[in-house]
């Protein structure tokens, strides 16, 4: 019997010590732990490490691990336009993390949830902090700054414009919200139909009117080419009109009576060796019998 009690009283106790066993559990990369006990949290933050929780028997503590990631956020937004009485889509795009300062508020104020089937291990997920803390003040003030302008000057100064609504998210979150920004923008900005096709016009009519000053430039140069031409042509003209009235007056001057018996001995000679020629005297083409020796 003794024996036996003996026997109950060892598997008992292995049972035990097997029970009261601390589990082993992890915190990642990029996620910080805190246990909780009966009584709430312990008062350490815990880094990435690997250890085993302490034996437990009627409670048995818990981690909670909070990704401490940077993540990226998006939120797709249509905004209706109070100036152009029109609806513009577009997205806030954001990369954040949770500051290092403010763990301690978000293990306080986030309910955590089971990770699998350990009934040890829990997770407080980045997106529930998202959600909870900086959600709707990206979008409220998203929209808030953005409709203070037209669409037209959005679409013209839109850096600018991207650069006045970051830095102000982004000082809005570090004092509102345990996140600290890496970066926050518009992204996959979509105009109205009608702002697009307006664009689309006016980027027509500006070609349009590139391409009719271009052809301006090309007439300018032919009609100038041209003018240069007929400027040149009438030089040449006057040219040989001032040569021949020289030869027209040196020939005057120098035609005197026994120039011109000189010539006509010189067609009379150029006569007498052509095959087609009648002999008459000069004296007789003003005669009557010379008209009819010609009419014949």
């Amino acid at each position: 019997m003794k024996k036996t009690m003996l026997k109950l009283f060892a598997v008992m106790a292995v049972t035990l010590a097997m029970v009261g066993c601390g589990q082993v559990v992890e915190v990642g990369p990029a996620q910080v732990a805190k246990v909780m006990s009966q009584s709430g949290y312990k008062a350490n933050i815990i880094p990435t490490s690997k250890f085993r929780l302490d034996m437990c028997y009627a409670y048995c503590d818990k981690l909670v691990v909070l990704d401490a990631s940077d993540r990226s956020f998006k939120e797709s937004m249509d905004l209706f336009m109070p100036q152009d009485k029109l609806l513009m889509t577009f997205e806030i795009r954001a990369t954040m993390s949770l500051a290092s300062k403010d763990f301690e508020q978000v293990f306080n104020k986030v309910q955590p949830a089971p990770m699998g089937n350990s009934d040890r291990m829990y997770m407080i997920p980045l997106e529930k902090v998202y959600m909870t803390y900086a959600r709707d003040i990206i979008r409220a003030e998203a929209r808030e700054f953005l409709s203070q302008y037209t669409i037209a000057e959005i679409a013209s100064s839109r850096e600018a414009i991207n650069a006045q609504l970051s830095e102000r998210l982004s000082k809005s979150i570090a004092e509102r919200t345990p996140f600290m920004v890496r970066y926050i923008g518009i992204a996959d900005l979509a105009y109205p139909t009608i702002i697009v096709k307006a664009q689309e016009n006016a980027a027509e009519r500006r070609e349009m009117i590139n391409q009719e000053a271009a052809q301006l430039e090309i007439s300018k140069v032919q009609l100038d080419r041209k003018l240069q031409e007929q400027t040149m042509l009438r030089k040449i003209d006057v040219e040989k009109a001032e040569a021949e009235a020289q030869v027209n007056k040196i020939m005057g001057e120098s035609m005197t009576e026994e120039y011109k018996v000189y010539k006509s001995f010189q067609v009379m000679e150029a006569m007498a060796n052509s095959s087609n020629k009648v002999f008459m005297p000069a004296e007789m083409i003003s005669t009557v019998a010379g008209q009819m020796l010609l009419g014949k």
